[in-house]
C-alpha cells in the first residue's frame, strides 16, 4: 500500500508540474499586439489607442508653459570667439572650428555655480512653469550628464552631473522634467556628416578626422553611441517626462539618419509616458503650412521653431519654443528682447489655439539667468497668478470672432483674452468679469459664463 501510495503521488506530482508549465507557457505568450498605425521602412508602429494616447498626453494639454533652458560649454563663451562676436550655441559651427580647439577655449569660461540648477527651478516656479526642457547635450556633442559612452561629459570634466541637479532641482519643486537631445553631434568621431550635406557641420572638425585612424566614418558606431546615451537618460534619472529632439533635415532623418524606428521604440520601452516632440523626422520644426499633419509614428507633437502657427495644427499636438531674445544659448551680444506683455501675448495666442508656449532661458557660464530674461518670466508668473485659470488645464474656444478665447475643462466659462486698447472687440461678446477686477491690468482676460443649453 504505501508504494502504491508513493506511485500515485509521484504520479499526481508529475501531472500537476506538468499543468503548471503549460500554464507558464499560455501566460508568458501574450497574444501578438495588433497596431493601431502599421509601421513600415522608415517608421515604427502605434499600438496605442486615441483612447490611451489622451490619458497620457492630459497632462501636456494641460500645462500650457514650460521652461526651455538651453546650457552648455557655448554659455561661457558668451557669444564671442577671440574677441569678435560668433552667435551663440552654434558658435562651433560659426566659426567653423574643430572640437579639441573648441573645447579648450570654451572649459575655462564653463563654471556653474553648485545652486545654479537650484536657481532655474526657482524662477520657473515663480512663473508658473509647470514642465522643464533642459539640453542635456546640443549639436557641439558635449553632454551635461555623466554618460559612459564618453569623457566629453560634465562629470569627468568638472565632476559635475548637471542633469541630475536639474531633475533634482525641479522635481522638488513639482515642475515636471524634460530632456533635449541632440541627434547630431559634432564631436563624435564616427559621425556622418555625409548623409545630408545641407546640415551642419565645421569644416574644422572635417580638416580633424581626414586621414586619421578611428576617425573615418562609421555611421552604425554613431548610432550605437546615440542610442547608448538616450538609454542612460532614459534609466538613470527617474520618470521623464518630455523628451525633445533636435533636429534632422533632408536626408539625415528618421530611419536612415538616426535608426528613429528603432530609437522611438527603445524610449517607449523604457519610459511608456514620455511625451516626444517629431524632430527624428526632417522639418518637424519648422513647417508653416497649416495643411502639415502629424504622422504619430514620428511623434507626439509638431514643434514650430519662433513662430506660432496661423491657425494653430487642428486636431494636433503643437508647442511653440521662443526665446525672450535672439539667441538660445546665453550670448552677451544679445538685443531684441520680448517684452513682458509681447510675451504673455504669445501664451494667450497658443492657448487659444490649442497649444503650449515653452519659453527659452540661456544661463550665462555661472548659470546665472539674464536679468531682463528672468524679469519677463517673473512678470508672466505674476500675470498667470491673476489669470491664470484662463490658461492651465483649457481648450480653444472659438465662439468670439475676431478675439482669442479659451474655454473651462468643464465647458462652462469662455476666457476672452482682451486686446490691447483701442483694437475694435468682437461684436457678440457678452457682459462677464474681469479676472483679478482691473480692466487696465497687463493684458486682462474677461471670464464669460457660456449658455450650456447650446
Amino acid at each position: 500500500m504505501k508504494s502504491l501510495a508513493r506511485i500515485s503521488a509521484a504520479v499526481l506530482a508529475a501531472s500537476l508540474l506538468a499543468l503548471s508549465a503549460s500554464a507558464g507557457t499560455r501566460s508568458e505568450t501574450p497574444a501578438p499586439r495588433v497596431p493601431v498605425i502599421a509601421g513600415d521602412a522608415d517608421h515604427a508602429p502605434v499600438f496605442e489607442t486615441r483612447a490611451e494616447r489622451d490619458a497620457r498626453m492630459r497632462w501636456w494639454r494641460d500645462a500650457k508653459f514650460g521652461m526651455f533652458i538651453h546650457f552648455g560649454l557655448y554659455s561661457g563663451l558668451a557669444g564671442e570667439w577671440r574677441g569678435k562676436y560668433a552667435g551663440g550655441e552654434w558658435i562651433q559651427k560659426n566659426v567653423e572650428t574643430d572640437t579639441e580647439t573648441y573645447r579648450e577655449e570654451a572649459f575655462p569660461r564653463f563654471a556653474p555655480s553648485a545652486d545654479a540648477a537650484e536657481q532655474w527651478a526657482a524662477l520657473a516656479q515663480e512663473a508658473g512653469c509647470r514642465y522643464a526642457v533642459l539640453t542635456t547635450k546640443h549639436h557641439d556633442g558635449f553632454a551635461l550628464f555623466d554618460s559612459a559612452q564618453t569623457d566629453y561629459d560634465a562629470q569627468d570634466r568638472f565632476g559635475r552631473d548637471l542633469v541630475r541637479e536639474f531633475t533634482d532641482a525641479f522635481r522638488s519643486r513639482g515642475i515636471r522634467v524634460g530632456f533635449y537631445h541632440s541627434v547630431i553631434d559634432w564631436s563624435h568621431p564616427n559621425y556622418d556628416y555625409t548623409i545630408c550635406p545641407q546640415l551642419c557641420y565645421p569644416s574644422g572638425q572635417i580638416a580633424w578626422r581626414e586621414g586619421v585612424p578611428g576617425r573615418e566614418i562609421d555611421h552604425a558606431a554613431y548610432l550605437r553611441h546615440l542610442k547608448n546615451q538616450v538609454r542612460e537618460l532614459l534609466t538613470n534619472y527617474g520618470k521623464i517626462d518630455v523628451l525633445w529632439w533636435d533636429y534632422s533635415q533632408g536626408a539625415a532623418s528618421g530611419k536612415r539618419g538616426w535608426d528613429a524606428p528603432a530609437l522611438i521604440e527603445m524610449c517607449r520601452e523604457l519610459q511608456p509616458d514620455v511625451v516626444m516632440n517629431n524632430r527624428l523626422y526632417a522639418y518637424g520644426g519648422f513647417d508653416t503650412n497649416a495643411n502639415v499633419r502629424l504622422d504619430l509614428r514620428c511623434g507626439d507633437h509638431m514643434a514650430p521653431e519662433k513662430h506660432i502657427p496661423a491657425h494653430g495644427y487642428p486636431d494636433t499636438d503643437w508647442e511653440s519654443c521662443m526665446t525672450v531674445g535672439r539667441h538660445w544659448g546665453y550670448s552677451k551680444f544679445d538685443g531684441d528682447f520680448k517684452s513682458a506683455e509681447t510675451v504673455i501675448r504669445q501664451l494667450e495666442e497658443c492657448t487659444a489655439k490649442g497649444g503650449n508656449l515653452l519659453l527659452n532661458v540661456g544661463p550665462k557660464a555661472d548659470g546665472s539667468v539674464p536679468e531682463n530674461v528672468a524679469a519677463v518670466f517673473r512678470a508672466v508668473g505674476a500675470w498667470l497668478r491673476v489669470n491664470g485659470e484662463a490658461v492651465y488645464g483649457t481648450r480653444p474656444y472659438y465662439g468670439f470672432e475676431g478675439a482669442f478665447a479659451s474655454r473651462s475643462a468643464d465647458g462652462k466659462f469662455a476666457y476672452v483674452f482682451l486686446p490691447p486698447a483701442g483694437t475694435p472687440l468682437p461684436e457678440n461678446l457678452p457682459e462677464g468679469e474681469i479676472l483679478g477686477g482691473d480692466p487696465n491690468a497687463l493684458c486682462p482676460v474677461l471670464k464669460v459664463k457660456l449658455d450650456e443649453t447650446k
